[in-house]
């Protein structure tokens, strides 16, 4: 195996491509690869086709799934180290978990995101007070210094995603009423929440729908999901559930059938965009 000498987006390709051939060569299928180190189907393709560098852990992971003996994983780990096209996320590596950086890469590659967000306001359209009451709550141990960290990488990400000037990512989101009835932070916080809300609404690629409660039992009880759909038609979408259990990448068509049919439920129950901003004035004017 031999690196040859080539710029970053050669070796990112060279590197996929010593990774396929061990796939294939363990006889394993792309699907059974992703399950084998927790990542999705898409990834491990993108990984393969030199669209994304992988992270050390994966390539160590893959490695070792596929067999490949000392001398070849070094070899692989050489030609990653020789990659320096890092993401923005990464100046962020000593508070993110590895299994938000996986997220995030994808996130980066998707066109668009239909969420739907049960029990707080989505992680793109959160304020700073906000996200940092959130990380407070489910990070008590946190420290102060952690807590700061990681509320820089979300509005690092905000910025990255949907404020980008030419081809922001298109966000399509359906917030449940109880989202926005807990006083996350606060009465103060959760107001400024919702005053942000509302502006977040005025641009063209962020479109926020509310579902209310007398809207009633509805498809999505069991919790927040997020739909990726990505550039080039032929990747297929990914459904990520983000649990206390685990990060779930579903991408098999009948979970995406099942996942898409939710989201339009959805969409259809609940109230449009101008219904929607009304809503979100009665709440301000009612608090």
């Amino acid at each position: 195996m031999s690196t040859t000498s080539r710029g970053s987006a050669g070796k990112r390709r060279l590197l996929g491509e010593h990774l396929r051939a061990l796939r294939e060569s363990s006889g394993l299928t792309i699907v059974q690869a992703g399950a084998g180190i927790g990542r999705s189907n898409p990834t491990i393709s993108r990984i393969e086709t030199g669209k994304r560098t992988p992270q050390l852990i994966e390539v160590k992971a893959l490695a070792e799934l596929y067999g490949a003996d000392k001398e070849t994983t070094g070899t692989l780990l050489k030609l990653l180290s020789e990659i320096k096209d890092e993401g923005w996320w990464d100046a962020y590596k000593d508070v993110m978990p590895a299994s938000l950086a996986n997220y995030v890469q994808l996130e980066a590659e998707a066109a668009s995101l239909k969420v739907f967000a049960l029990a707080v306001v989505h992680s793109l359209l959160r304020t700073e007070d906000y996200l940092r009451a959130v990380l407070r709550a489910t990070s008590p141990s946190a420290p102060a210094k952690e807590v700061d960290r990681l509320a820089a990488f979300h509005l690092e990400r905000q910025r990255q995603s949907l404020l980008q000037p030419e081809n922001p990512l298109e966000l399509i989101a359906v917030l449940d009423e109880a989202a926005l009835r807990r006083e996350v932070g606060g009465r103060d916080v959760l107001r400024a929440q919702l005053e942000h809300l509302l502006r977040s609404m005025e641009a063209p690629n962020i479109t926020v729908q509310i579902l209310p409660y007398d809207k009633g039992a509805h498809g999505a009880l069991n919790g927040s999901f997020t739909i990726l759909d990505f550039p080039d038609p032929s990747e297929p979408s990914v459904a990520y559930v983000d649990s206390p259990g685990g990060n779930l990448y579903l991408q098999k068509s009948p979970d995406m059938r099942r996942f898409e049919k939710t989201h339009a439920e959805l969409r259809g129950s609940a109230l449009d965009k101008p219904e929607s901003e009304r809503w979100l004035r009665n709440a301000l004017k009612e608090m």
